[in-house]
């Protein structure tokens, strides 16, 4: 098996991302009654934005969300990194043909 390390780096990126969603889904769903929920109606926009305010604000306290978002900001740099020195290896290999 081929081991392709920016790939990989940004793949971790991508699942870190998922998972603080899935967790900002789950504050979210918490400050959502059911009836909430289930109504569509266009007055209740206004008081689910402030729901997903107060679940963002909700989120940003848990301990579990803030230690992903740091996580989430080192493997960011990690791929960051990969990709520049794959980058740099590439044209490194193209000026010495």
């Amino acid at each position: 098996m081929t081991h392709h390390p920016v790939r990989d780096a940004w793949v971790e990126v991508a699942e870190q991302l998922e998972a603080i969603g899935l967790k900002m889904k789950l504050h979210l769903e918490q400050e959502l009654s059911e009836d909430d929920r289930d109504d569509g109606a266009f007055e209740r926009l206004v008081e689910k934005l402030d729901d997903a305010i107060d679940a963002v604000a909700n989120a940003a306290e848990d301990e579990a969300v803030r230690e992903d978002l740091r996580e989430t900001g080192r493997r960011l740099v990690d791929a960051m990194s990969a990709t520049y020195r794959e980058a740099r290896r590439s044209v490194r290999r193209q000026a010495s043909s």
